[in-house]
């Protein structure tokens, strides 16, 4: 006999399913239809596999425990019958024969169980415990693939399942934009879906040596830019990932954002950006931003330490009204505490976005707040060369049209090719392009290092207080080797002062 708790747990596991008993023997259905009215609420039973068929089609049961041997039709026909009706029934065949056909042919039948008379309690209560929680987890599965169905089919994101550019499973979003009745109409429709990313300027599409799909599928969970066309012609501006399927070769889940309404095509036109108000425009930003943060996208993040360029990898970790929180590594957090800003990068950006100043650095949390943001029209992240800050105590003379100028100059920072000098006031009729002459004596390791070299005005910065001039630098081969040993040895310093700073 089965104790009171067992009873009880089998009663509360079964709550709200329906089991039929087929038995032809009248004294054992009697006795076995009330055990098992103890364990499940509504139970039916029947007399032969005819009325089981019956009663079944009525009261559509989960589970079915039915004798093989009985008149009119046998359990494994009833079962054949049923499993046509509804395939996911659980059946349970009991039988006084040990016979080795009979339960090959219950086996190819898929019964979930096999059981030989007299039947003994507490495996048949084992059975059906086994059997109630498959049915759960069945039914837990179907649930949830019915759900995700939902989530795929009505999200505003373009899904589709990739096999190299062939997609073998869409959702509704990608059919509906692509006019398609299923699937198998894209082939014959479109072709290749590379045919259908359009060239822009920063965008992925086929085009020299770069192929699509190389380029998407290498940068796994990267985002891309993509432009396409709509069924009424109108350019459609796309967020594309490519996320890789575990243990499957060239097999990838493609999704695609659309951002058309954000009006950011002409802000990755080089000759259009600078007039388009968009850039400016924190708006845009953020909206950029909301992309990168629900795609779990990681991002750049760039300070300079007295020019010494700090880039680590970081995260949105929040965006809350007008505030934006990342994540990044402490070092980088020492070298913000230290510029009182930082520059963020995205291949998804087109360019990278000043946050200056910094609201908050939360140690403790690994996170920067910031609220004001703009983007650089030139970004300082892509330098060609390393650019060092000289000590503090340089010298550095301004000649030009001949004479010195005697205004206040101090050197922001140097490269091999390159010295910006910051002045308190410009020499009048200096300009781009003019040709200067400017004598620096540097030091390191208490030796001065002396640097005398003609030099052409790149551009001129005017600052609140100051202005900038850049110079490119004009120096014999030898001054520029004494440049390039000087900068090396510089850099070394400044990472060994920088490593020391984190700890202070």
């Amino acid at each position: 006999m089965l104790d009171k708790g067992k009873i009880k747990e089998l009663k509360e596991l079964s709550e709200g399913l329906t089991l039929l008993y087929v038995e032809d023997n009248d004294r054992l259905r009697e006795k076995a239809s009330a055990l098992l009215q103890k364990l499940f609420d509504n139970v039916i039973s029947a007399a032969d596999g005819e009325e089981g068929y019956i009663l079944f089609k009525e009261n559509r049961p989960e589970i079915v425990i039915s004798d093989i041997k009985m008149p009119k039709l046998n359990g494994l026909d009833m079962i054949k019958k049923i499993k046509k009706i509804q395939p996911s029934t659980k059946f349970i065949v009991t039988t006084a024969f040990d016979e080795k056909e009979l339960l090959h042919q219950a086996i190819e039948l898929g019964v979930f169980y096999y059981m030989q008379k007299p039947m003994k309690i507490e495996e048949l209560a084992t059975t059906l415990r086994r059997c109630i929680q498959s049915i759960n987890m069945e039914d837990s599965s179907s649930l949830f693939n019915s759900y995700m169905a939902d989530m795929l089919n009505y999200q505003s994101d373009m899904l589709a399942l990739m096999s190299k550019t062939r997609p073998l499973f869409v959702n509704q979003m990608f059919l509906n934009f692509f006019d398609l009745e299923n699937i198998d109409e894209f082939e014959d429709k479109y072709g290749d879906f590379g045919s259908l990313l359009l060239e822009h300027n920063g965008f992925l599409y086929n085009h020299d040596n770069i192929d699509w799909f190389r380029e998407a599928s290498q940068g796994a969970d990267k985002l891309f830019h993509v432009k396409i066309t709509d069924q009424q012609n109108n350019y459609r501006h796309f967020i594309l990932k490519m996320h890789p399927l575990p243990k499957k070769a060239n097999m990838y889940i493609m999704s695609l954002n659309d951002i058309t309404d954000l009006n950011l095509l002409s802000l990755f036109d080089s000759k259009a950006v600078e007039n388009d108000e968009k850039i400016k425009s924190r708006v845009t930003i953020m909206k950029l931003m909301e992309v990168v943060h629900k795609n779990n996208a990681e991002i750049k993040i760039h300070n300079f330490y007295k020019g010494l360029t700090i880039t680590n990898l970081g995260l949105i970790a929040k965006m809350k009204g007008e505030y934006l929180t990342v994540k990044t590594s402490y070092m980088q957090q020492k070298a913000s505490q230290y510029q009182k800003s930082i520059l963020i990068s995205s291949e998804i950006f087109p360019a990278a976005v000043l946050c200056e100043p910094i609201e908050k650095i939360d140690f403790e949390r690994q996170s920067i707040i910031v609220k004001e943001m703009k983007f650089l029209q030139r970004n300082p992240t892509q330098r060609k060369s390393v650019r060092v800050q000289p000590e503090d105590h340089h010298t550095v003379s301004l000649f030009f049209e001949n004479r010195k100028f005697y205004g206040e100059v101090m050197i922001h920072d140097l490269s091999v090719e390159a010295v910006k000098l910051e002045v308190n006031a410009l020499p009048a009729g200096l300009k781009e392009a003019t040709e200067v002459s400017v004598d620096m004596v540097l030091e390191h390791d208490r030796k001065p290092i002396i640097i005398n070299t003609p030099a052409q005005v790149l551009r001129i910065n005017e600052m609140p207080r100051s202005f900038y001039i850049i110079l490119t630098l004009k120096h014999t081969d030898q001054q520029k080797k004494v440049l390039i040993d000087y900068v090396a040895k510089r850099q070394m310093s400044l990472i060994r002062e920088f490593k020391g700073m984190q700890f202070g």
